[in-house]
């Protein structure tokens, strides 16, 4: 994944305000969203479609109208139910298909793909929303408190305000909302999904201590030591990958994404040399590395193979059983928070030092990010009212409240700040979304309004997700990546480059597997050497000289400067 990912739930937690808290901020979303006109809720609630290319979102469905839960509350202010239209592949070419017929778009549409988010804008099909809450609801605090940062980027972007974002989080953002705690402040500058985590009660089964894991070979032997031990009769897992995107190849982005990009980014892997020019992270020495590191755990049979196939379902069945020692890749992947009375406390000792003495990096946009998620408007949509009183809603305090913590005195309490207690039980609702609706809604995820209206966590496992969600950044040397971000459609979709870029994107998922899985080392760097060869024959270098061109133009333009720390 692109983006969560890196994804999905960020370490800062679920975005949550409150409205009817004793804490209050005059620049925030205060409306009162419930007065949407009565005599429209008193003709029933109208049925929308809600479109999402992210076919690991499981929102509540069929929605629930029931008064006592996050979705009929909903539907109680906003006179709105929803129906989802999320394809299990392929989202992009029938959302494609509809833009390029005169089908109807879905109701509300949901992207994370930059190409399709162009598609949508030149399509004339969706609203500019500054235009659509000046007609449909003038009055909308969306028109006047949204942060100006994060509204300039989106315009820089896309021409205009099209898009809401998720996962908002820019400095203004932060100065409408201050973290409630020192722990989200750190959060927020080191936290990320990717990380390293190790089952403590089988560390200390084995007499492993984190310090034993902070380097390669100390990790690795720390895998076999565990190797041949049992759970309840059931034998131990030393190495959990990060299931069927365990590579998380991306051909001509800032890095890799599941296990292999928390390796890379362990042994200091970039994409740019010493030279400062931009290189596909395949071809980092440190990338090779990482693979070899991959390769001697295949080899000491310190991980299954069937591990290389798993959806996000089956990992987390194997971490809840307790017999995963070590998980390296995107932890929103693994369920390892959701409480229970048999959860397991899970610890990070930070990145992995490379026995070749590299550096640990970790790449950090510092220019204002556009979220994640980008939901968009369909111009055919019906009630355009009542969608625009549903995103005041959504973006409110109480609202946000609702959609992310459930319902006050029954899934979550507030402190004496008039923040929200971080329990166990908040965290198991929200791990549970699908059923509960209590964190379903990612769309309208505010990481800034999260740190400011939720108290530092308390629970074991609230203070557990901070640290290891951290430790990776704490132990790293951080560098921009603004200028490495190329616009979008940078490559345009259909043009024979593009085409080269997706071809190469195949072959790697396909050929990297093939170089951890080798019979020895000798064949391994016989397949590694051959794969950079092949896809430099398919076009890689022309990409990455583009793209270079292009970071470089972007780096006069944002005064930065950005060359490999290790090679």
């Amino acid at each position: 994944m692109k983006l969560k990912i890196g994804a999905l739930l960020t370490l800062a937690g679920i975005v949550a305000l409150t409205g009817c808290s004793s804490k209050s901020n005059e620049s925030g979303n205060s409306s009162n969203t419930s007065a949407v006109p009565s005599e429209s809720v008193q003709q029933g609630p109208v049925e929308l479609t809600w479109f999402s290319d992210t076919n690991f979102w499981n929102p509540p469905s069929p929605w629930n109208t029931d008064p006592n839960s996050v979705e009929g509350t909903i539907t109680e202010k906003t006179g709105l139910t929803f129906q989802f239209n999320i394809p299990a592949s392929d989202a992009g070419t029938k959302l494609s298909l509809m833009l390029a017929t005169s089908e109807k778009l879905p109701d509300i549409v949901t992207v994370t793909d930059g190409t399709l988010i162009k598609k949508l804008i030149d399509s004339g099909k969706i609203w500019n929303l500054d235009e659509f809450f000046k007609k449909y609801d003038p009055s909308s605090p969306l028109l006047t408190n949204f942060p100006e940062d994060l509204k300039k980027a989106l315009t820089e972007r896309d021409g205009g305000w099209y898009a809401y974002p998720s996962h908002i989080n820019t400095t203004d953002a932060r100065k409408m909302y201050p973290e409630s705690s020192q722990i989200y402040a750190d959060a927020a500058k080191y936290g990320s999904q990717m990380s390293i985590i190790v089952n403590e009660k089988l560390m200390k089964e084995a007499g492993i201590s984190k310090s034993d894991l902070t380097t390669e070979n100390g990790f690795l032997e720390a895998l076999k030591k565990v190797k041949g031990m049992q759970v309840d009769g059931a034998p131990v897992i030393p190495l959990h990958l990060d299931g069927k995107g365990y590579a998380g190849i991306n051909v001509g982005t800032v890095g890799h994404g599941g296990t292999l990009g928390v390796l890379e980014a362990s042994f200091g892997a970039m994409p740019v040399d010493k030279d400062g020019n931009y290189r596909d992270i395949i071809l980092a020495p440190e990338t090779k590395h990482a693979l070899d590191f991959l390769f001697t755990a295949a080899q000491e049979s310190l991980f299954d193979l069937s591990q290389m196939t798993l959806d996000t379902s089956a990992i987390q069945a194997n971490i809840k059983s307790g017999r995963v020692f070590a998980f390296i890749g995107n932890i929103a992947n693994t369920g390892y928070d959701t409480p229970s009375p048999t959860a397991t406390t899970w610890v990070s000792p930070g990145p992995i030092l490379s026995n070749q003495n590299t550096k640990p990096v970790m790449g950090r946009s510092f220019k204002t990010g556009t979220g994640w998620m980008q939901t968009f408007v369909s111009k055919t949509a019906d009630s355009p009212e009542r969608i625009a009183k549903w995103f005041d809603l959504m973006t409110s305090e109480e609202g946000q409240f609702l959609a992310f913590y459930g319902i006050e005195g029954k899934d979550y309490e507030l402190d004496q700040d008039g923040n929200v207690i971080l329990t166990d039980q908040v965290i198991e609702n929200q791990g549970n979304y699908s059923k509960t609706g209590v964190g379903a809604f990612w769309q309208f995820q505010n990481n800034a309004w999260h740190d400011h209206r939720t108290a530092a966590p308390t629970s074991p496992t609230g203070i557990m997700g901070l640290e290891v969600g951290s430790a990776l950044g704490k132990g790293s040397e951080i560098y921009d990546t603004s200028a490495l971000q190329m616009p979008s459609d940078f490559i345009s979709a259909g043009s024979q480059m593009a085409n080269n870029e997706q071809q190469i994107q195949t072959y790697l998922e396909a050929q990297v597997s093939k170089v951890i899985l080798a019979k020895d080392e000798a064949q391994r760097d016989q397949y590694y050497n051959d794969m950079i060869s092949k896809v430099k024959q398919m076009g890689l270098d022309e990409i990455n000289e583009k793209i270079n061109d292009q970071f470089h133009k972007q780096e006069q333009t944002f005064g930065t400067t950005l060359k490999g720390i290790n090679s």
